[in-house]
């Protein structure tokens, strides 16, 4: 079957199958085809749902393309939604056309648009919940008359959209339905149909938005893959699946393959259709028969199949795990730590997992369970990673806006909206943008009045951040580091890895926000991974090790609420048995499911554990937990469970 795909050469093409089917490989033996016949590499668009997923496609690509073409891989444009969305709107036709700058918000910068949103003076509550629904109506790409104009929701978007544009910059969720707007109209006729073809990978993870937009950049094919019960759910980013189930049916002449079976461990496949039928799932996207892979003879001593192991607490799980995993890896004739993953359900767990590992020697990356930049801007002392990367931005391009309110908010109760208000309102009165409107009352000599009010505190700022700016602007590399402050802050080890030490704030900047945006995996065969379950769409693992495997981090402890309804814990129970499902299937031959039974009540509240009860043990409050739902759920597929202690005794390794 993947052969008829590969040479398929129609307009339109669905792909759809089980977990492990083999529906990525389709699209990369099908991009290989397209290459080999001659198509130009520039030419192709593989939107895909993460970098991750586009790192790992770009890696098979390469094994599947001939000698003298593997070079090709490079040339073709394999990125998510988003960036393919942002590339659109990042041409002079388009900001014409637009009106606004392509130049996406982070979380933490996202937070402080939220913080100047509140000056309208509606609730929190309320704000959030009108975000919601705005952010809901841009990703299912509603016509602007179901926006509620003339409403409350209607004059924040309003308010907002003027506030981004003031700012140079754009949502995330409002890039695709720009995009696609573009993409329709005659402005955007010659951007149409860019590139030959389009292969779109978990076509269930885009929104309306970005489906549509994928659709309008195709001229000769579009071919799309995926399974609804692999939809990912991830705040934020509203996947439309019924733009995947319905795909052939709103449109003609669609090419449907429906891949029987699936590849891998048997015993793993069992378990992830066990999972995959239960209610909330759909049932015709179960594997049902498993081919299972031939396994790397570096590998033979390893085990294979479905692990599942109890320890007492958290602390003798995390030891016992990676002394475990240590003892297996290096029965490896030739280690490839790259081809195992560690999940864990929270960056808490990561830091934690992370540290063990390093003990046992290990060298690790946690990209795919690094958080935000974290911290309160409030405080600069308490968001020393925010304040570093503000620096490098203003040092990278000391004209973004973005950049300025973020510095210019930094140690202040409410961040100093007040005042950038009033900034906003000045620079629209003067009919000068934003950065003038900031240089001149940062230049100006105030008498008694101020041009709009706390001007001053914003003229502060601007002087520092200039001072700061002329300091460091021919600083490079490491030097650049110190500088910002980003010496041994977390958040920017993986680029300080990368560096080779004469890097501007330009280059140092990129690789950063590329970190914080779009993280990605060291490309070194000797690094282990650890990642949360979403961070696995795309990917596959020899083997897969879940640690904390317990009700209330798979799933999280609202699938468990009593004050929810039955519908939303139902709601919250699927879209984490999908996630579980679909991360689960990813080990090839190996999967570990490990869990602990007691954890100290401080812990797992912090945690948000699924606690049964507690009780005194040595003076300490214990909380019970008990092992993940889906392990039951799973039945007969379900492995038996074995202590921690035997099993480390079976190796020797007490």
């Amino acid at each position: 079957m993947i052969d008829t795909i590969a040479a398929f050469d129609g307009r339109l093409a669905k792909i759809e199958g089980a977990a492990r089917s083999g529906k990525t490989q389709a699209l990369v033996a099908r991009c290989a085809k397209l290459i080999e016949n001659g198509e130009a590499p520039e030419s192709i668009l593989v939107a895909v749902t993460n970098a991750f997923a586009a790192q790992a496609f770009r890696k098979r690509l390469r094994r599947a393309l001939p000698a003298n073409k593997a070079a090709a891989a490079e040339a073709v444009r394999i990125c998510c939604a988003l960036d393919a969305a942002v590339e659109v709107l990042d041409t002079p036709t388009a900001r014409e056309a637009t009106g606004r700058e392509p130049r996406i918000l982070s979380e933490a910068e996202y937070n402080f648009f939220l913080e100047d949103l509140k000056t309208t003076g509606e609730q929190p509550r309320k704000l959030r919940s009108m975000l919601s629904f705005l952010e809901r109506k841009m990703a299912n790409y509603e016509s602007r008359e179901e926006w509620g104009a003339g409403t409350a929701a209607g004059n924040l978007h309003a308010f907002a959209t003027r506030v981004l544009k003031l700012r140079g910059a754009m949502l995330p969720v409002e890039a695709p339905m720009l995009a696609a707007d573009f993409l329709k109209s005659d402005a955007g006729e010659a951007a149409r149909g860019h590139f030959s073809h389009v292969l779109c990978d978990d076509f269930q993870n885009f929104s309306h938005s970005e489906q549509t937009c994928l659709c309008l950049l195709a001229d000769k094919q579009i071919m799309v893959a995926g399974n609804p019960n692999q939809m990912m759910s991830k705040r934020g980013n509203h996947p439309y699946v019924e733009g995947f189930i319905k795909f052939d049916a709103v449109r003609r002449d669609v090419e449907v393959f429906h891949l029987e079976g699936a590849f891998g461990n048997p015993q793993v496949i069992a378990l992830a259709d066990a999972l995959g039928s239960q209610d909330g799932m759909d049932g015709a996207y179960v594997a049902g028969t498993a081919a299972d892979i031939e396994r790397d003879p570096a590998a033979a001593a390893l085990p294979v199949g479905v692990q599942s192991i109890k320890w007492n607490t958290p602390e003798d799980e995390l030891n016992g795990l990676t002394k475990y995993l240590r003892h297996l890896l290096s029965s490896q004739e030739d280690v490839r730590e790259a081809h195992t993953c560690i999940v864990v359900a929270n960056r808490r767990w990561a830091v934690m997992v992370e540290k063990l590992l390093r003990r046992r020697g290990f060298n690790v990356s946690a990209a795919g369970a690094a958080g935000t930049l974290a911290g309160d801007p409030r405080d600069s002392s308490r968001s020393r990673a925010l304040v570093a990367y503000t620096k490098l931005n203003l040092l990278a391009n000391p004209r973004d806006m973005v950049a300025w309110r973020s510095w210019c908010g930094f140690d202040n109760a409410l961040t100093n909206s007040d005042a950038w208000m009033g900034l906003q309102d000045f620079a629209e009165a003067e009919n000068i943008t934003l950065y003038q409107a900031l240089e001149q009352v940062g230049n100006a000599g105030f008498g008694a009045k101020e041009p709009f009010l706390r001007a001053r505190t914003l003229a502060e700022k601007w002087r520092a951040g200039q001072e700061f700016i002329a300091k460091n602007s021919t600083r490079r590399g490491f030097g650049l580091m110190k500088a910002i402050g980003a010496e041994g802050i977390s958040e920017f080890e993986a680029v300080a890895a990368d560096m080779m030490g004469d890097e501007t704030a330009a280059r140092l900047f990129e690789m950063e926000r590329a970190v914080i945006m779009d993280p990605a995996w060291i490309d070194d065969p000797h690094v282990l991974h650890v990642s949360t379950l979403q961070n696995l769409c795309g990917t596959e693992y020899d083997n897969i090790f879940v640690v904390g495997c317990i009700d209330g981090f798979f799933p999280i402890r609202n699938a468990f609420e009593v004050i929810s309804t039955d519908g939303e814990r139902n709601r919250v129970m699927d879209a984490e048995r999908r996630d579980f499902m679909s991360g689960v299937a990813k080990a090839k031959h190996l999967l570990v499911l490990s869990h602990f039974s007691k954890s100290e009540l401080e812990l797992a509240e912090r945690t948000k554990m699924q606690v049964v009860r507690v009780k005194s043990e040595n003076g300490k409050r214990m909380a019970i937990v008990r092992p993940s739902a889906f392990l039951s759920e799973a039945g007969d597929a379900a492995p038996t469970t074995i202590g921690g202690q035997a099993l480390l005794s079976e190796y020797g390794l007490n």
